[in-house]
């Protein structure tokens, strides 16, 4: 644990023990570490360690204790555009953030386009 070594921040320390447990693909202990108290960084950092280790499916963990916003970036970040959709149709400002989806989808995908669509008028 952090004992309050003057040379870095508490913050600090917590972006280098989540890229390090992940690094070392501890992901039980990541999971324990993210629970343990509230994070002084969020939990973006969490989920970018994920990613940047392969591990999509641990990154949903914590992406679903990331404000709605943030949610829906970061489920288009880890493939799960329908997700992405899901969540902002329960956000607000959700016109601006299915535009965003839809723009990363891209024009090609026209069946991904056309259930993201029915997902933000249901």
């Amino acid at each position: 644990l952090w004992r309050g070594n003057p040379r870095i921040s508490l913050k600090q320390w917590y972006q280098r023990r989540v890229r390090a447990l992940a690094k070392a693909r501890n992901w039980s202990e990541l999971e324990k570490f993210g629970r343990s108290k509230k994070s002084p960084i969020g939990y973006r950092p969490f989920v970018q360690a994920c990613v940047d280790n392969n591990n999509k499916g641990e990154a949903v963990k914590y992406v679903e204790k990331l404000p709605r916003e943030q949610q829906v970036d970061c489920y288009m970040e880890i493939d799960m555009p329908e997700k992405a959709a899901e969540t902002a149709r329960l956000s607000r400002g959700s016109d601006e953030l299915f535009e965003r989806i839809l723009s990363q989808i891209g024009q090609q995908n026209t069946s991904l386009r056309e259930k993201i669509n029915a997902i933000r008028n249901s």
